[in-house]
């Protein structure tokens, strides 16, 4: 099978703040009435209630998260994700439901072509790391890329950011300084042997995971893949697959399966037999919400 076809990753371009709460949703409706809001600081500081030094980082998320992109005319319209979640008859406008973040987390992992997030959801071999380890590895991919000369500063700074985004300072009290992602509860702290810090992803259940968030990953993943049928197999543990980016195991992701199927009919068709397990999703039945990501991965693939 084809895996989705990947960009050059980046290290840098989220300046040093994580996504915050509230962020999203915020410049989302913000651009509705000015598209051109972020080329003006001092009015982007006031519209957003937000520092100068953060509005290019609430850009490089909002564009990261899908909820943004670049128009024609020079400014900011609705992305993808921006319509489907935070338009007035969107799925959640004000982002307070878990299954939106997971769809959230699904797009930063699978399209956004940042480092990090692909170096840890895009297989599952980074499940148990320490902050040294992550780096090393961030620096292995650096160098594999032709990137040899990001600074140090560079690559620690990006796995700060990547950790901050999941998991929460007991010392942070202020809300709004939070990232949403922290709540998907992907993210577990344990001390090793040595007293280092280590992060074990995906251990817990995934709470809130819902069954058109899953159908959504799963037609993304064929799309981007180039194809209408996998097997469990690749849907499990292929590169940048819903088993990887979600952490599920086979048992989970069966169990999600039959959800997608009475809920949606046959717009997903999952056949578990002896000798077949197989995953064909069927476009004529889709509901009419994922005509956009299909028409979108269409134009990504010309």
């Amino acid at each position: 099978m084809t895996g989705p076809l990947r960009r050059e990753p980046r290290f840098s371009g989220h300046e040093s703040f994580v996504c915050r709460y509230g962020w999203l949703p915020k410049l989302h409706g913000a651009i509705a009435q000015n598209p051109l809001l972020l080329k003006d600081e001092a009015q982007a500081t006031i519209a957003l209630g937000i520092g100068r030094n953060m509005v290019k980082s609430v850009q490089f998320w909002a564009e990261a998260f899908g909820v943004v992109e670049s128009s024609e005319r020079g400014g900011l319209q609705s992305g993808l994700l921006g319509r489907l979640l935070l338009a007035k008859d969107g799925w959640d406008p004000y982002l307070e439901q878990p299954e939106s973040l997971w769809l959230l987390h699904w797009w930063l992992s699978t399209h956004a072509d940042i480092a990090v997030w692909g170096l840890v959801f895009g297989s599952a071999e980074l499940s148990r790391f320490d902050r040294k380890q992550l780096v090393a590895s961030l620096e292995r991919l650096a160098v594999s890329i032709g990137r040899k000369q990001l600074a140090a500063s560079t690559l620690e700074q990006h796995v700060s950011i990547f950790l901050h985004s999941y998991t929460r300072e007991e010392s942070a009290s202020d809300d709004t300084s939070w990232c949403p992602l922290q709540d998907l509860g992907l993210f577990e702290e344990a001390s090793a042997d040595d007293g280092k810090t280590v992060y074990l992803v995906g251990r817990n259940v995934p709470l809130g995971l819902s069954a058109r968030v899953v159908l959504f990953s799963i037609v993304d993943f064929l799309a981007r893949s180039r194809t209408a049928s996998c097997g469990l197999a690749d849907l499990v543990h292929g590169a940048f697959s819903p088993g990887v980016v979600f952490r599920l195991d086979e048992f989970q992701l069966k169990g999600l399966l039959e959800a997608v199927e009475h809920e949606f009919g046959g717009a997903v068709r999952f056949v578990d037999t002896a000798d077949t397990q197989r995953v064909t999703m069927n476009p004529a039945l889709l509901p009419d919400w994922l005509e956009c990501l299909l028409a979108a991965e269409e134009e990504s693939n010309v």
